[in-house]
């Protein structure tokens, strides 16, 4: 009898020891999850607060430069308009003609850096006339040709997920016309119940983009991936016989 109670004894303090193991075990498992669930989360934040960052300082210098650099040289520019009519020594007007395009040029220079710092038509009119207008600017100056094809794309994307889809087509059409040795290029929009998908396509030299990140030391896919992140959009890249295929999908 006594035997039978020290076996009965041993077996619920053994089930007892096995329990509290179990149970200490899954609390470690679950603090470990909740801490990592958390660091996610933080870097998630960091990242999303540092191109938040990134963008108002764009927005910020791309003002000054407007509202105060060309402010300055247009009004430069007005003033020796009035030199050039009033002046009729031959040798001042052709050194006014010659600070008059040194100050048009200035002027281009600074239109040039504010609009690659923030693209004015991106919060006036949107994502599609804002990228129309940069395919527009960069086919003047390439030997490629950049198409956008919306397809009825009637659906008004946020202004936060605009900019940073923006910043993704130029890092994409950047490296193209680095690397890629492209001759055309499609950036395409489609419209979908739950979502939409941004196609950027080429006929460039093939690369794998997961791989290139990887080992490359550079800031451009590193800043696609980030960008990717915060706007929590599913990136695949296509396979293609010739050139590169990439297909974000963004829940609306």
């Amino acid at each position: 009898m006594e035997n039978n109670q020290v076996g009965s004894l041993i077996i619920i303090g053994t089930a007892l020891i096995v329990i509290l193991v179990l149970v200490l075990l899954f609390l470690a498992v679950f603090y470990q999850t909740y801490v990592l669930k958390m660091k996610r989360k933080e870097a998630e934040l960091l990242l999303k607060t540092s191109l938040e960052s990134e963008k108002n300082e764009r927005q910020r210098i791309a003002a000054d430069i407007h509202d105060g650099v060309s402010g300055d040289l247009n009004a430069v520019r007005n003033f020796i308009s009035i030199l050039l009519r009033t002046e009729t020594d031959a040798d001042k007007k052709e050194m006014f003609t010659e600070i008059n395009n040194g100050v048009e040029a200035a002027l281009e220079n600074t239109r040039l850096v504010s609009y690659k710092l923030m693209p004015p038509l991106l919060e006036k009119a949107g994502f599609v006339p804002a990228v129309q207008d940069y395919l527009d600017r960069i086919n003047k100056t390439s030997e490629a040709n950049f198409n956008l094809h919306v397809n009825g794309f009637a659906y008004e994307i946020p202004q936060d997920k605009a900019y940073e889809l923006f910043r993704i087509t130029q890092e994409f059409t950047s490296n193209m016309m680095k690397y890629g040795k492209i001759s055309q290029c499609t950036i395409g929009l489609n419209d979908h119940a739950e979502s939409f998908s941004l196609l950027i396509e080429d006929d460039g030299i093939p690369y794998n983009f997961k791989d290139l990140y990887a080992t490359s030391k550079g800031a451009g896919l590193k800043n696609i991936s980030s960008r990717i992140k915060v706007i929590e959009a599913n990136f695949e890249q296509i396979p293609q016989e010739k050139g590169n295929k990439f297909v974000l999908s963004v829940k609306k």
